[in-house]
C-alpha cells in the first residue's frame, strides 16, 4: 500500500494571494515612481523560475520545498506566513542555521525514538524508507511531509527545516 499523496500538484488559494500581496508590495530599485515588481523580477531576485511564480500566481501551485525555503529566505518570513497558513509575519532566522537532516536526526534521538516510531503513528502518510532516503541523499521532502513531521514533533516546520532556532515560531 502506497503512503504517497493523492496528487503531487497542491493548489491554494490563500496562498496564491499572500504571494500575489507580497510581490505586489516589491518596489523596482531606483524606481522614482514606485514602480512595482514584475513577477519575473521576483522570481530573479527570489532565485527560482519564473515559472515557479508564474504557477503560483496564476494558479496557486505550491512549489518545492526548496522553493518555498527561498522565498521565506528572500522576505524573511516563516513557511507558514508564506503558505497563509498564519497571519503572524513575525520571525527570527537562526544565526547558524542547520540542516533539514541535522535537524531530524536531533529530533529523533532527543525523543529516544526509532524511524518505525515515526512512521506507525497513523496521521504520517510517509513510509519509513522515505525517511531513510531523506537522510541518505539529504534530500528536502514535500512540504507537506515538513509539516506532518514538524506535528509529529511539536515544533515549527522552519525549526525542523533548520531555518529558526524558535521551536515555536
Amino acid at each position: 500500500m502506497s503512503k504517497m499523496p493523492e496528487d503531487s500538484i497542491k493548489t491554494s488559494a490563500a496562498f496564491q494571494n499572500r504571494i500575489k500581496e507580497i510581490i505586489a508590495d516589491e518596489e523596482v530599485e531606483g524606481s522614482d515612481e514606485g514602480k512595482k515588481c514584475s513577477n519575473a523580477e521576483f522570481a530573479m531576485r527570489v532565485g527560482v523560475s519564473k515559472t515557479v511564480i508564474s504557477n503560483i500566481t496564476a494558479h496557486g501551485i505550491i512549489p518545492s520545498t526548496l522553493s518555498l525555503i527561498k522565498i521565506a529566505d528572500y522576505k524573511n518570513k516563516s513557511i507558514e506566513y508564506i503558505l497563509a497558513k498564519t497571519d503572524n509575519s513575525a520571525f527570527e532566522k537562526s544565526e547558524h542555521p542547520a540542516t533539514f537532516h541535522v535537524r531530524l536526526l536531533e529530533l529523533i534521538h532527543e525523543k529516544g525514538l526509532k524511524i518505525s516510531d515515526i512512521t506507525n503513528n497513523p496521521k504520517i502518510t510517509f513510509s519509513r524508507n522515505s525517511i531513510h532516503v531523506w537522510l541518505k541523499r539529504k534530500n528536502i521532502p514535500a512540504i507537506e511531509y515538513v509539516f506532518q513531521l514538524a506535528d509529529f514533533f511539536n515544533v515549527s516546520p522552519d525549526y525542523l527545516l533548520g531555518r529558526t532556532d524558535d521551536r515555536t515560531n
